[in-house]
């Protein structure tokens, strides 16, 4: 009963953002026609994702994987992957992508190794986000005069200075070899709020202590990743009409709007994502924020939609049996 609740309550939650952007005029699903006249953007969206996001982002997990001595192969990576964008996005809140992915690669691992397989998801998804933190800052740092002749914008680059400066401590700290026993910040976190999430992602990070060209080399993989999409939404903002934001502007906005969306509120940060883009443009002196993002989401949510197709016809002893969903979804 709890779980539906806070499934219901999510539900109203982002429908009347939704409702809002639509009724204020800031959210227009007619702007989907500017596709018509420009077919090869949508082109050069899809083909992006199908060849370039997520096949990065398979070997991107793929990597950590091997790294703790997981042996999946590149090809059941890359599935998982597609099914894991599957259950994102038509499961949030649910069974998401993330658990099936855990689900499937523990299945063909030994009861040592489940522990580690689950990790892995748990660092991928934070190396995303710490990805798109240092692609914010370096955008500031490269044209700073550009993005700091903005006042609205210096708040948000306080911000993103200090996120960096925690990311970089963050992996300081985690690639520092600390003696067994001996690592004051497990201690720390004891006493710091929400701390078995906290510790949680602390020890699996720590777990690479000794992969640092791993760590370093995801993160890397993330920062490309994020620019590409950056490039779509620099794109789909001169579609809209808005030529006269930089480059640079996009790459310092892009990524602040994407963390928000990593809240798993609704498929693809549907909601909260309009909402956060319409505001950030909005900081830069534009508008169409949400009708940018929307464009961006419902070409994501059809490709990633495709998942479905190796989901399927996956090999069956791999497959969730309806009751297994209903046993993960209540835990």
């Amino acid at each position: 009963m709890k779980k539906i609740l806070i499934i219901l309550l999510k539900m109203l939650f982002v429908g009347s953002i939704l409702v809002y952007l639509i009724q204020s005029d800031r959210l227009n699903f007619e702007k989907l026609m500017l596709f018509r006249d420009a077919p090869e953007i949508l082109a050069g969206m899809i083909t992006v994702f199908v060849l370039v996001v997520v096949p990065m982002a398979s070997i991107r997990w793929w990597f950590l994987l091997r790294a703790i001595g997981l042996h999946v192969e590149l090809k059941q990576a890359f599935i998982l992957t597609w099914i894991g964008n599957f259950f994102n996005t038509s499961l949030p809140g649910a069974v998401t992508g993330d658990v099936v992915k855990g689900y499937y690669v523990i299945k063909a691992q030994q009861e040592e190794g489940r522990t580690r397989a689950f990790m892995t998801l748990i660092i991928d998804r934070f190396v995303g986000v710490f990805g798109l933190i240092v692609m914010a800052f370096l955008s500031l740092v490269l044209n700073h005069e550009l993005i700091l002749s903005q006042e609205r914008l210096h708040s948000l680059a306080w911000m993103i200075t200090a996120l960096f400066g925690c990311t970089v401590l963050f992996y300081m700290i985690v690639m520092y070899p600390f003696k067994d026993g001996h690592d004051p910040f497990i201690k720390l976190f004891h006493f710091l709020p929400g701390k078995k999430l906290s510790l949680k992602v602390y020890s699996s990070f720590k777990s690479f202590q000794h992969q640092q060209t791993t760590l370093l080399l995801t993160l890397f993989l993330s920062i490309v990743l994020h620019t590409l999409i950056a490039l779509i939404f620099f794109y789909l903002a001169h579609l809209m009409g808005i030529k006269e934001m930089e480059l640079a502007t996009q790459f310092f906005l892009m990524p602040v709007g994407l963390i928000t969306v990593a809240i798993p509120l609704a498929p693809g940060g549907i909601g909260i994502g309009h909402a956060a883009f319409e505001s950030l443009y909005q900081l830069a002196g534009f508008s169409g924020g949400a009708d940018i993002f929307n464009l961006f989401i419902i070409v994501q949510l059809g490709v990633f939609l495709l998942g479905g197709i190796p989901y399927f016809i996956y090999s069956s002893k791999y497959k969730i049996p309806l009751e297994q969903q209903n046993i993960m979804e209540n835990n």
